[in-house]
């Protein structure tokens, strides 16, 4: 079968709407990872955005709380972020399973208390919500390590949730560097 000069001219003018099509898709999701979710959110955390904090601490999510404070970074094509929220909560009733998860602080293993300070450092970066770090490893919070991920022992990932008894706050802070 003998393909007409006619048919291959348009074959060829097929292929080439095709590519720069393909073209177009690459350049437009390359662009959408680069810049797409680079921006941050100061204050815009909703209930449903920190129910997650509360499963995770093995608290009610069916309770009076307010989120006083919120920050969300933008995510780079790695993941690399850093947010944190405060929640005023009316009760800290810890489920059963989420008991031993809990501890008293300051914390005293090396690798979770210097992923504490980083995370609290950066966060105090973006807002004076998070108490300092004297405070938050201290006698005076509860603390909980749900994810530390380190590397040369040094944590380059973390999420950690802390809970004044006395203001009745929780703080959650969470980073990928």
């Amino acid at each position: 079968m003998r393909i007409s000069p006619k048919n291959m001219k348009w074959a060829r003018i097929g292929l080439e709407v095709l590519g720069a099509i393909f073209l177009l898709g690459v350049m437009g999701f390359g662009a959408w990872m680069l810049w797409g979710n680079s921006s941050n959110k100061f204050n815009k955390a909703s209930r449903k955005d920190v129910q997650f904090i509360l499963n995770w601490g093995g608290l009610s999510p069916n309770q009076e709380y307010k989120i006083i404070s919120s920050f969300e970074s933008g995510r780079t094509f790695t993941g690399d972020h850093l947010d944190y929220y405060c929640i005023e909560l009316s009760k800290f009733d810890v489920a059963g399973w989420a008991k031993d998860e809990w501890h008293d602080g300051p914390e005293t293993n090396t690798l979770l208390s210097d992923a504490l300070q980083l995370a609290v450092d950066d966060a105090r970066e973006h807002g004076a919500s998070i108490p300092p770090i004297e405070k938050s490893n201290s006698s005076a919070m509860k603390i909980m390590f749900p994810q530390v991920v380190a590397r040369n022992r040094q944590a380059t990932a973390a999420d950690i949730i802390l809970y004044d008894p006395d203001k009745k706050m929780l703080y959650y802070v969470s980073f990928k560097t």
